[in-house]
């Protein structure tokens, strides 16, 4: 009797310090990381417990793709009309808002000085989120965009030269040349199809950057760049087939064969 009553106990207990992990988790830091901005005015939309703002997303996209027409915009804000939400929350809380995926809190900031404040900073205090390493690893790796710490620092002194104004101008010609390419291109096109050709510009604004990278970074052999950007083509599609903008960084799942796929690649 008294091995079934410890037994029980034990089981009780489990359970409680689950539920109290998980309203941890899902409840408590969230809430005090928002308490601690609204205390220097940053503000936003109120998430729910498990989904956050994601639902407040989806609708407002669904609005606007049920509002879309196939007449080509006349503006060329495609911020506005490709995350339409950031835009409804800017102008409701200001250029600096925080929202949630999830129970991840997210500072979204469009304030210029304040982004330019970000970019320069470089004390090691100020880290990169971790879900984007979980995410982006196979993509990104230990990069500068994904990677903390004294990792960090050594790559920003392995890049900046190469940043250096007489560096960037000395790229000058490359890019020209790539330039070329592309609006020769874009102008064959047109010729072939008598005059007026519809071109979406996204495929040819990838390849143009790919194409003055690759230049910059092997110079005449350029074509191993190439070879190089179609792998990582390859890899951010096998990477986004299943991505979902429903994350929790308490409940991930990530199937087998894709992660094998993507660290093939």
């Amino acid at each position: 009797m008294a091995l079934v009553f410890f037994i029980s106990l034990a089981v009780v207990i489990t359970f409680l310090g689950l539920l109290e992990l998980l309203y941890s988790g899902l409840v408590l830091k969230p809430e005090r990381l928002r308490s601690a901005l609204r205390k220097q005015g940053i503000r936003g939309p109120g998430p729910s417990l498990l989904l956050g703002n994601i639902s407040e997303i989806r609708k407002s996209q669904s609005t606007t793709v049920r509002a879309s027409t196939n007449e080509p915009p006349l503006f060329h804000n495609c911020a506005a009309t490709l995350f339409p939400f950031f835009e409804q929350w800017r102008k409701q809380y200001g250029p600096v808002f925080v929202f949630s995926l999830g129970n991840t809190q997210i500072l979204y900031v469009s304030q210029a000085d304040v982004v330019r404040e970000i970019t320069t900073c470089t004390s090691l205090e100020f880290g990169k989120p971790s879900y984007q390493q979980r995410e982006l690893g196979p993509l990104l790796g230990q990069g500068i965009l994904t990677s903390n710490g004294k990792v960090w620092a050594h790559q920003r002194k392995i890049l900046a030269p190469e940043l250096y104004t007489d560096k960037v101008k000395g790229m000058m010609s490359l890019i020209a040349e790539s330039t070329t390419v592309l609006l020769s291109s874009w102008k064959s096109r047109i010729e072939k199809e008598g005059g007026v050709a519809e071109i979406k510009i996204d495929e040819g604004m990838r390849s143009f950057s790919g194409d003055v990278i690759s230049r910059a970074c092997f110079g005449s052999n350029y074509s191993k760049g190439a070879e190089i950007f179609l792998r990582l083509r390859a890899l951010q599609e096998a990477m986004s087939k299943k991505k979902s903008i429903h994350r929790n960084s308490w409940h991930e799942i990530y199937a087998h064969q894709e992660k094998i796929e993507k660290h093939g690649l």
